[in-house]
This record gives C-alpha cells, structure tokens and sequence, in this order.
C-alpha cells in the first residue's frame, strides 16, 4: 500500500508506477501463454474461464491452471492433457476464491441460487439492472461518468433480504462480504473509524464484491442524535460517507445495505450517489409469491408438492414472511425424522 510508505522514504523514487489487476481481455491472454508456456494443447474456451476470475492476478491465473491440473490427474490414470476440460478449471476457480475469503476474514457463505428465492421478482429484476449489467458492460458507465448507486433494501424482518444478497454475490460471480453493523463498532476512539476503512480495504483487494450492510440503522443513526457519548456514530457515519463518496465509477465493488428502520438511518446515507436506490422487501401478500416461496423451500423435499402447498397455503394468514414459511417447512421436516425414528425404532 503506497499510503504506508514514509514520505521521506518515498521521495527517493522519482517515478512511481501503478500495476493494476489485469482485465478480462488480459486475463484471457495470460491464461494462453500459461497453457502454451506448459504445452497443453487443451481444447477449451479460455474466455469463459477469463470471465469467472475477476480480481485474479498473473499468480493467481498460474496458481488455476496447476490445481486444475492436479485435479485432472486425480481423476484419470491416463495423462491425456487433452481430455481436460473446462469443469476442472470452474473448479479451481471455486476452491481459490474461498481460500482467497478466508483469507480476507469474510465467513464462507452458501451458495444461493435465484430459484432459492421464492417470489420478489421486481425486487430481483430491479437489483440485475444495478449490479449485472455494469458488470457485463462497464464501459456504459464509463461514458456517463456518473457513480454507482448503492442499494438499500428494507422491510419487515424475516422477509428475505439477507438471502437475495446472497443470491446476488452467487448469480453474479462476485465475492461477498457480509458486515453487521454493530460488528464494526469499538470502545476506543477512532477505532470504529478504522473498521470501516478496513471493510473497504478488503472489499477493494477482492474485487469484484459486494459488501453487504445488515442492520444499516445501528451503523448510520441520524447525526446529532441524543445519546451519542463522545460523537463516536457521528464519525462512524462521516467516514462510511467518504469511503462511499471515495469509490469512483471505473470500482467494481457494489454496496447493499438492509434494514427495518429506514426513517433512523442518516439521510446523508440516501441521497443520489449512495443508498438512493431503495427497494422494498415485504411478506407475502398474494397467493402466488407464497406459492413460490413454499416451491423454493421446499425443492428437495419428496412429496406431492402441489397438493401439499396449495393446501398450506389456504392455511397460512394473509401477510406470511419468508421466516414464518421456513419455520413451518422446517417443523414438517424434524416431525417426518421424529416418525422414522420411531417407526425404526
């Protein structure tokens, strides 16, 4: 980090040259002259595998094509470098980036699918136009040169916010950090500060990411609120701002915040170029998205789904969240395991 370098150590260098992480187009070129460099005549299509590694370096590129070999080996007897296939390389892909999380202190986060989330399709499509599109296309947003909006979702607990931020971090190939916001919060003074630069820190070296603020509302109070000993929330709130403020248009690093109280965080936080984009995360008010969700739940369980839900769902009152249909889906599930302990026993 050149920040860390003394001053008067740094006036001895009279140039000073950036080395960014390479793009996908430079990836793509890295990976052939890696395959050419150890003669693997392999018939793959480098590109898609250029495009599932954002943020790998030309170490990282070396460090793939070794552990996809590795495993290559594992699984045959024969040295045929021309059976490997792309499967081995997503592989590799998926074992680095969770050794590159836990190295970055993020927790190991389940892979959540689309299908995973029952109903809130506005809310699904809404979040693509934000974060999907720039990503396939970056060079939209280049030629505005206007800045990223974060998104703040918000509602009722319970309702599935969490798990559609997941679902964003999979569906997207994009590493996920996860940060609650009493977690950041310290005793000593400037502390606090320091955590928050550090979650940037982080979310910047492991670009592309989302950073993902549960619990907004205990980060980003209202400034000037009564009860803030010492203004320790007033500094936290500044420095999240100019940490946002600090990500230009050309970062690939995303923002998603969650709450249950929008009306107590900071309105600093929600004008254009922050959290502007605020979508609405409610229950399940109509039959087809409580249909859905059951259908999302219960995916891998056997039994005749259609029936079976259509029957819960009459049953179940008319604002219904996500959590009420997971506790009834998992309640079945321990009463079904209480009947064959018993009936094995």
């Amino acid at each position: 980090n050149e920040k860390n370098i003394p001053l008067e150590l740094k006036r001895v260098f009279l140039k000073t040259f950036e080395i960014k992480a390479p793009n996908e187009q430079d990836r793509e070129n890295i990976l052939q002259w890696i395959l050419k460099n150890h003669n693997l005549q392999i018939k793959i299509n480098v590109n898609n595998i250029a495009n599932k590694t954002h943020g790998f370096l030309f170490e990282d590129l070396r460090a793939l094509v070794h552990y996809a070999v590795i495993d290559f080996l594992q699984d045959n007897d024969n040295v045929d470098y021309s059976q490997l296939s792309e499967k081995y390389f997503f592989k590799a892909v998926d074992f680095m980036k969770s050794n590159y999380n836990e190295s970055l202190g993020a927790p190991k986060v389940p892979k959540v699918k689309w299908s995973d989330v029952g109903g809130l399709n506005d809310v699904k499509e809404e979040i693509i136009k934000t974060i999907k599109l720039p990503l396939k296309h970056p060079q939209l947003l280049k030629q505005t040169g206007l800045r990223r909006s974060g998104i703040l979702l918000f509602g009722p607990p319970g309702t599935g916010k969490t798990l559609i931020a997941k679902a964003v971090a999979t569906e997207c190939g994009l590493c996920f950090l996860s940060v609650k916001g009493p977690e950041l919060l310290n005793m000593y003074v400037g502390q606090s500060e320091q955590n928050v630069r550090e979650v940037f820190e982080r979310a910047r070296d492991a670009s592309p990411c989302i950073i993902f603020f549960d619990e907004l509302d205990s980060l980003a109070p209202n400034r000037g609120a009564s009860g803030d000993s010492g203004g320790v929330m007033d500094r936290v709130v500044s420095q999240l701002l100019a940490e946002m403020d600090g990500l230009n248009r050309n970062s690939t690093v995303f923002i998603i915040g969650a709450t249950n109280r929008p009306d107590l965080i900071d309105p600093a936080l929600l004008r254009p170029g922050r959290f502007d984009k605020l979508l609405y995360v409610g229950s399940c008010s109509d039959r087809v998205s409580k249909i859905a969700v059951l259908q999302a739940l219960t995916k891998k369980f056997k039994f005749s789904k259609h029936s079976v839900i259509d029957n819960i769902v009459d049953l179940c009152p008319e604002n219904f969240s996500g959590a009420d249909f997971y506790g009834i889906c998992s309640n079945a599930w321990m009463s079904a395991v209480r009947r064959l302990l018993i009936n094995i026993e």
